[in-house]
C-alpha cells in the first residue's frame, strides 16, 4: 500500500512539473493599423492554419487608428505586435526593453508627392513649396530631408484624406506607396504629372513594418518567437502565390472591422507589398540590415527623437529562421 501511495505521490509530483515547464502556446497579436492587404500574410498564416502548424494558437486582433499596437504591447494587452522601426526605437529609448524579431518591410514605403505642372522636377524645387505632412513618426524623413539639402518649406497639417493636395492647397504631399499614392491615381492624376521624391532615393530608407515582443517575453518564448515568425513569413509566401483567395480574406476581415473594402485598392497594397517585403540580395527574408538600423539612429538622434544610442545586437534578435 505504502509502495502504490508513492508512486502515486511522484506521479503527482511529475505531472505537476510537466505541468509547471510546459509553455504557453497561445498568444495574441495586434497589427498597427486596420486589417488591410498591409498585413495579409499575418491573415493567411492564421486563416490556412500556419500558425497551428507551427505549434501557436494565435489571436489576431484588429488594430485601428485608437489602437497604439506598441501602447498595447508595453500594457501586456498583446504578446506580439507589429510597428514601425522608427515608432519602437523611440519606445526603446524610454527604457522599455522591447526587442524585432522579424523584420518585414525592407524599403520605405513613405514618399513626397509632387505636382510637374508647378514647376517641381527635382528634390532643390521643393524649396519655398507648401508641403502637407502627416504627425509624428511621419514627419521624421521629410524634415531629416529638408534639412539635408537645406530647403526652406510650409508644412501643412495632413489629416486622412488627400484633399489638401487634390484642391491645390499645397504642391507637394506625403503619400504611402502602397495606399495613398494609389489613390491620386484613382482621382484622376496621371503618373506622368506626378513627381515621385523615396526617401529610399535619398539614404533615408527607414525600414517600416517589422514584427516586436517585450524582451522579458522573448527570453522566455525564444522558440515560440521564431516559429510566430516564420509562419508570418510563410503566410505572406501564401499570400502572395494565392491573390484572389487573400483578396477575399482581406475584404472579409475589412468588412467586420466595419471599414470600406475597395477590391482593387487592396490588390494594388497586396502587390506593391510584395515589393516591399523582397529583401536586397545577400539579405534573408525578415533580416533587419545593420546599416538600415544604424541611418534610423542616427536620423532620430539628429532630429531629437531619441537620446541614446540602442545597441543593434540587443534590438534585433534573428528569430525569423535560416538566411
Amino acid at each position: 500500500m505504502k509502495k502504490i501511495l508513492i508512486i502515486l505521490i511522484l506521479s503527482s509530483f511529475s505531472l505537476s512539473l510537466f505541468s509547471q515547464q510546459k509553455k504557453e502556446t497561445s498568444f495574441k497579436f495586434l497589427p498597427h493599423w486596420m486589417p488591410q492587404a498591409q498585413f495579409a500574410g499575418f491573415i493567411m498564416a492564421y486563416e490556412k492554419g500556419i500558425y497551428k502548424k507551427h505549434g501557436l494558437d494565435i489571436e489576431l486582433l484588429t488594430g485601428g487608428p485608437n489602437r497604439s499596437s506598441l501602447d498595447w504591447l508595453v500594457e501586456r494587452k498583446t504578446d506580439f505586435c507589429a510597428a514601425w522601426l522608427s515608432s519602437a526605437l523611440q519606445v526603446r529609448d524610454k527604457n522599455v526593453k522591447l526587442v524585432n524579431i522579424c523584420q518585414l518591410i525592407q524599403r520605405s514605403a513613405l514618399m513626397l508627392v509632387a505636382k510637374k505642372g508647378r514647376g517641381i522636377n527635382s528634390i532643390k524645387d521643393l524649396n519655398g513649396k507648401k508641403v502637407a505632412l502627416w504627425q509624428q513618426d511621419f514627419r521624421i524623413q521629410a524634415e531629416a530631408l529638408f534639412t539635408k539639402y537645406n530647403l526652406k518649406v510650409k508644412v501643412y497639417p495632413l489629416s486622412e484624406t488627400q484633399n489638401i493636395f487634390i484642391r491645390d492647397v499645397v504642391d507637394v504631399t506625403s503619400v504611402m506607396w502602397y495606399n495613398e499614392y494609389h489613390l491620386l491615381l484613382n482621382s484622376g492624376y496621371d503618373s506622368t504629372d506626378l513627381q515621385i521624391f523615396s526617401f529610399s532615393d535619398y539614404d533615408l530608407n527607414f525600414p517600416e513594418d517589422g514584427i516586436y515582443v517585450l524582451e522579458d517575453f522573448y527570453n522566455k518564448n525564444k522558440s515560440e518567437c521564431k516559429e510566430f515568425s516564420d509562419a508570418t513569413l510563410e503566410g505572406w509566401d501564401y499570400a502572395f502565390s494565392h491573390e484572389e483567395e487573400t483578396l477575399q480574406y482581406v475584404k472579409k476581415y475589412l468588412t467586420k472591422a466595419k471599414y470600406a473594402a475597395n477590391e482593387m485598392h487592396q490588390r494594388w497594397m497586396l502587390r506593391q507589398m510584395k515589393k516591399l517585403l523582397q529583401p536586397d540580395a545577400g539579405v534573408a527574408s525578415g533580416e533587419l540590415r545593420a546599416r538600415d538600423y544604424q541611418n534610423v539612429i542616427k536620423t532620430l538622434k539628429e532630429s531629437g527623437y531619441i537620446n541614446n544610442d540602442i545597441s543593434f545586437k540587443d534590438f534585433f534578435k534573428a528569430e525569423y529562421g535560416t538566411p
